[in-house]
């Protein structure tokens, strides 16, 4: 499954990376999201349960944090197998100042095996592109 777009926010470039990496935000912002914590400095745990058909959950995803260069580029993945199939992803998210805030851009590419490979399809990414928008959204909102 790949996808890319972007999101303008209202506030700039490092007040978004900042709040990309903020478990609290996270927690709250991340749709179906129950907990998030640092494992480590480069590993972060969400305990997130997904509207997807057969699929609830809650899942346990772990998020390493592969590369950072604050407050401008983070690239995240997410290796996970377990109940409901594998994921096995990357993102790249870039941050850019505009005089009125903020635009991130994110590509992402996801190898999904087992059940939870339904979800590559216009319905299973037409979910993720709606959680993601809401994530964003939310996000900005919470930016303080």
């Amino acid at each position: 499954m790949k996808l890319s777009g972007s999101h303008k926010f209202s506030a700039p470039s490092a007040k978004v990376f900042n709040a990309i990496l903020n478990p609290e935000i996270l927690k709250s912002c991340i749709p179906g999201c129950n907990s998030v914590e640092y494992l480590d400095s480069n590993r972060i745990k969400a305990n997130i349960t997904t509207p997807l058909p057969g699929l609830k959950g809650p899942y346990g995803v772990v998020i390493s944090i592969a590369n950072q260069q604050a407050p401008n580029y983070l690239e995240l993945q997410v290796l996970r197998k377990g109940t409901g199939g594998s994921v096995n992803a990357v993102s790249q998210i870039s941050l850019t100042d505009e005089a009125d805030g903020a635009l991130l851009n994110y590509n992402a590419n996801a190898d999904l095996e087992g059940p939870i490979a339904v979800a590559n399809n216009p319905i299973g990414q037409g979910i993720v592109k709606n959680s993601l928008g809401s994530f964003f959204k939310s996000l900005d909102k919470h930016i303080i």
